[in-house]
């Protein structure tokens, strides 16, 4: 058809943009980044990477780095497998909800699961003013900064993670085999370990890749709960090293270090996921109502336990914004933080930049949502017209570096440029925000554009509609709910996002986050919490308007 023939030109014009955008915001920083590890003063040298691999301390750090990360993996996969069993095999009074509020808990932002965590399991908070109240004593469970924080906090973000992606997949596996099983005399932990659990391994696996690769590139929940240099990891150290140390050469050296590991763990990834993604699969619902008191009661505390974990630091912040403890103004129930916020109460220190990063925020986030929703749409075009998996490999890429890293790249290219004004601030902070997002946004619309019916392009063609006008004018908006919630995603990663914009603000750019990591460092806990609330919201509706638009287009309206 002389249409898809006139694709041909069509579809690739309209990559061409967003791939040279691609270049300039990723590749060119992290070109940046990785060439400052061979060049000093006097020129090329591979001094500064023969330094970092060959010192026992990088070894030390790499192997702190991914202990972590595996050990944060373990956990929450064990404590998400006995709940994809439930939730797959099982109907039950708010299941839906369960389900939307740990993927709630997922796109939080990380330094708000920090504060949350300061809050509820500190030594003065909720959960040792319980114990004290219970048991009298004054010493206090001592949680915080140290070695089970960061594994409790990383499980906190990344236990949805493996929840919905094996419950999804464990939900739609078919019963045939198992029956068979069960038919011919097997138990229920027999059929599970031998027939159920190979089936659904392949996910387990790409969850657990993909959560590590989360948590080898961790920094903010490290950086605070980790509490000393004994919990650095590389992207800490790579932080600690330009910023505080002020040795940006071998800062990106460590980062080609950590580049390399992460490549390795995102091509193993996914390299498992296209596994999982090739497995077959039921259209059928395989849950059924719970009829033995042993299973509802298992689903009742496996919920319970849930939602004192989910929920215990989100609560927590919400309480602890409104509650002064400050010596200066009257102790007890207070709306000063929220005042000084929106700017209705003069507010010194640190707070004096609340009501300006409130509207740095809202502005980064709207920009960077329109714009990478814009390229992720142009390259799922072509990704899914072509069938090119080259630059849908390109398009997934930045996950391969950490937030840090991107940050280091664009601190670079700031100092050679000699440019240290507020505009340039933001430019790169959006820059790097936009890199951060661009593969979300990417994963959010090209499954939908892939299970789309061609034929609907075809009857345009065959009226004589030419290409630009059935793009424009029927497929993109038969996509207008999946690139909302594309939007709606890349505003929520923008608005949290912390590690690049701290790497790159130097003081000048403040947003929400880098308020919030401020407060917390001088222990204003209520200003902190009252920030943290207005984020908090920020998340629930933007994850509502989202949930909304998903639930809309499964039923066939989008």
């Amino acid at each position: 058809m002389r249409g898809r023939k006139r694709e041909s030109a069509f579809y690739p014009a309209m990559a061409a943009i967003p791939m040279v955008l691609l270049v300039i915001v990723f590749l060119l920083p992290l070109s940046f980044n990785l060439a400052r590890a061979f060049f000093d003063e006097d020129g090329f040298t591979l001094s500064n990477v023969k330094e970092v691999i060959s010192t026992p301390y990088t070894y030390r750090l790499l192997s702190f780095t991914l202990m972590q990360a595996a050990l944060s993996s373990l956990v929450s996969v064990l404590v998400a497998l006995p709940g994809a069993y439930l939730y797959a095999n099982y109907r039950f009074r708010l299941k839906r909800l369960m389900l939307s509020l740990s993927s709630l808990c997922f796109v939080l932002p990380s330094i708000l699961v920090v504060l949350g965590f300061v809050i509820f399991y500190g030594n003065s908070g909720f959960v040792n003013d319980i114990w004290r109240t219970i048991t009298g004593r004054e010493e206090a469970i001592r949680i915080l900064y140290s070695f089970k924080a960061i594994i409790l906090a990383h499980a906190f973000l990344n236990i949805p993670v493996a929840l919905t992606l094996i419950t999804e997949d464990w939900a739609h596996t078919p019963r045939s085999q198992e029956n068979a099983s069960y038919l011919l005399g097997s138990s229920k932990v027999h059929t599970f370990l031998t027939i159920t659990l190979p089936r659904i391994m392949p996910t387990v696996l790409s969850a657990a890749l993909l959560i590590f690769l989360f948590c080898f590139t961790s920094f903010s929940i490290i950086l605070v709960l980790g509490g000393g240099p004994q919990y650095t990891t590389l992207e800490v150290e790579i932080y600690r090293t330009n910023n505080i140390v002020m040795d940006s050469a071998k800062a990106s050296a460590l980062s080609l270090f950590s580049f390399l590991v992460n490549l390795v763990i995102l091509v193993l990834y996914m390299a498992v996921s296209r596994n999982a993604a090739s497995r077959e699969k039921s259209r059928d619902d395989r849950a059924v109502r719970p009829t033995s008191w042993k299973t509802k009661a298992a689903i009742a505390l496996y919920n319970t336990l849930m939602l004192i974990f989910m929920l215990g630091p989100l609560v927590s912040i919400l309480a602890r914004s409104v509650i002064s403890t400050s010596s200066r103004y009257k102790e007890g129930f207070s709306l000063r933080s929220y005042a000084e916020l929106f700017g209705l109460h003069r507010s010194v220190g640190v707070m004096s930049d609340a009501f300006q990063a409130l509207v740095n925020s809202l502005v980064i986030a709207l920009v960077v949502a329109l714009l990478s929703t814009v390229m992720a749409l142009f390259l799922c075009l072509y990704t899914t017209r072509r069938r090119s998996k080259a630059v849908e490999v390109v398009g997934m890429f930045p996950l391969a570096i950490s937030s840090v890293t991107l940050g280091l790249g664009y601190y670079i290219i700031r100092a050679h440029i000699h440019s240290s004004g507020v505009l340039a601030g933001y430019i790169l902070v959006i820059l790097a925000h936009l890199v951060i997002a661009m593969p979300f946004a990417m994963r959010t619309i090209s499954p939908v554009m892939r299970s789309g019916n061609p034929r609907i392009l075809d009857a345009a063609y065959t009226l004589g509609a030419s290409v630009s006008r059935t793009c424009f004018g029927v497929e993109i908006p038969m996509l207008k709910t999946t690139l909302a919630r594309a939007f709606i995603f890349s505003f929520a990663l923008s608005v949290g996002e912390v590690n690049a914009t701290l790497t790159l603000a130097e003081g000048k750019v403040v947003t929400l986050p880098i308020l919030l990591y401020r407060l917390i460092n001088s222990y204003n806990y209520q200003g902190a919490c009252a920030i943290g609330s207005v984020l908090m919201v920020m998340t629930f509706i933007i994850f509502a308007l989202a949930q909304a638009m998903g639930t809309r287009r499964s039923n066939g309206n989008s």
